[in-house]
């Protein structure tokens, strides 16, 4: 549970409120799962008596050990139930936020009965979702293209963690941001999250529903992202964009396009 949709909530106890509500309409012989270590989480289920919980702490109803990467970036780890070891998991997506996903999907599928040797071998046939770190393909000049779909200071910090265990030389985040509500709410969580990238590339806003641009720009963005350090710019148009990279990426660099607009026509434009 984060802060996000404040163009709808009026802040982060409202987005809780709704969680809670959403808790206490599950019956008494259903089962709530959930992350231990968020404290809007826990605070919605210190009420619910028998709740599963899941996370690194062995504490937790299902917790994780032995966390490791392979050549890939692809993570590796064990779950343990109840302090019994139920086996070795390995992901064929990348993220440690993907570990936290694939244990509670683990934790669901065991509490419905499934022998934990299926959700392992399911778990690493599972090969993605469309634009979430979606391989694009790979460019003439031996450039790797993925897309997410990260729109959110959170969602951004975990992708560009989980695309540092990915091989490559450089890596490029060209972000469009989405909404200006969501843009100025988390102006400065955004360039502390993009300023991990390498190089950091910024589209226009997406406006979406939105007509008011609240005073907020990708350029003065790009200047919050250029004071804390990191490599940043500002071009008006994706052709633009697609110029810079071409001019100035090297063989084994990744480009991550990034944004719940259409800012995945970069990569597309790219490898035509």
């Amino acid at each position: 549970i984060d802060s996000d949709h404040l163009d709808y909530f009026k802040d982060i106890e409202h987005i809780v409120s709704s969680f809670d509500k959403f808790a206490k309409i599950v019956p008494e012989d259903g089962k709530i799962i959930a992350y231990d270590a968020n404290p809007f989480v826990n605070q919605v289920i210190k009420d619910i008596p028998g709740a599963i919980t899941y996370g690194y702490n062995e504490n937790c109803t299902y917790y994780i050990t032995n966390v490791a990467f392979d050549g890939n970036g692809m993570p590796v780890f064990d779950v343990n139930y109840q302090g019994e070891h139920l086996g070795k998991v390995k992901l064929s997506v990348p993220g440690e936020h993907n570990i936290l996903n694939a244990v509670g999907a683990f934790a669901c599928c065991h509490q419905l009965g499934v022998a934990p040797a299926v959700i392992i071998d399911t778990l690493d046939k599972f090969k993605g979702t469309q634009r979430r770190f979606d391989i694009v393909g790979t460019t003439s000049d031996g450039v790797k293209l993925v897309d997410d779909y990260a729109h959110h200071p959170t969602e951004i910090k975990a992708t560009l963690k989980a695309a540092k265990h990915y091989p490559h030389r450089k890596l490029w985040c060209v972000f469009q941001p989405h909404t200006y509500t969501r843009t100025t709410a988390f102006f400065q969580e955004f360039a502390e999250a993009l300023s991990h990238a390498d190089h950091v590339i910024l589209a226009d806003i997406y406006a979406a529903r939105e007509t008011d641009t609240l005073g907020v720009s990708s350029e003065a963005l790009s200047d919050a992202i250029r004071s804390l350090g990191t490599d940043s710019h500002y071009f008006p148009s994706f052709a633009e964009i697609e110029t810079f990279l071409k001019e100035n990426w090297n063989a084994g660099d990744l480009v991550l396009t990034m944004g719940a607009g259409d800012v995945v026509k970069i990569g597309e434009d790219l490898l035509k």
